[in-house]
């Protein structure tokens, strides 16, 4: 069975933010008068959807895949895109031949418009990280030349994700041009419309359930 997609509202985090779960253990809601005040730093995708190179990070479940997909969306009316979904890349050259090599990839080295990379799943790839990061930075490099037209979007675990590879991407892009954002967590409102949707017959109920069983954590990774 197809998992549900819920169109929830999701935002992001710089990772010097603070999030603020003040509301009954979620998320502060940060499109309501007072979730602003306590959430002021979080954004929606749309808002740094013309970062250069984006880091996309996030605990496991939380939802990176489905907004990385959302992402590309948000480009794929307008500008060419390149996804990779690299969870099940165990060889470094099917991995340079998909990207570096795909038909994609060469037309924009040889043309004069923007492209997007989206690459999901860089914790899960089968080639040790180390290995897999010092082949993008190697190979992005080799391109430094037009990365005004060049834009990158990598999912990551945050426990994962390397500091090392960041201060590389940095090096290519520019300081400035390389930003990272941190997946915050759900909203009440939107684990009630979930539970709505589901057919739930009484959702009020079903939510105070929740915080009386004390597993508000686990319903907004896996609900």
């Amino acid at each position: 069975m197809a998992q549900q997609i819920y169109n929830w509202k999701r935002f992001w985090r710089p990772r010097t933010a603070q999030i603020n779960l003040g509301d009954r253990g979620y998320l502060a809601d940060p499109t309501s008068d007072w979730g602003k005040q306590y959430n002021p730093e979080l954004v929606e995708l749309e808002a740094i959807a013309d970062v250069p190179c984006l880091i996309l990070l996030g605990e496991p479940g939380i939802g990176k895949s489905k907004a990385i997909n959302k992402a590309r969306e948000i480009q794929a009316c307008e500008q060419k895109s390149l996804p990779l979904d690299l969870h099940s890349y165990g060889s470094e050259n099917r991995l340079i031949e998909n990207l570096f090599e795909s038909s994609e990839f060469r037309a924009w080295v040889e043309g004069n418009y923007p492209l997007y990379v989206f690459l999901d799943s860089l914790d899960e790839c089968l080639l040790r990280i180390g290995n897999v990061t010092a082949l993008l930075a190697e190979e992005f490099k080799r391109h430094q030349d037009k990365t005004n037209r060049l834009f990158l979007r990598i999912a990551c675990r945050t426990a994962v994700w390397q500091s090392s590879f960041e201060e590389q991407l940095k090096q290519i892009w520019g300081k400035d041009k390389v930003k990272v954002y941190e997946l915050a967590p759900l909203r009440w409102l939107d684990i009630k419309h979930a539970a709505e949707y589901e057919g739930i017959k009484e959702p009020d109920l079903f939510m105070q359930e929740i915080e009386d069983k004390r597993v508000v954590p686990l319903s907004l990774i896996h609900i």
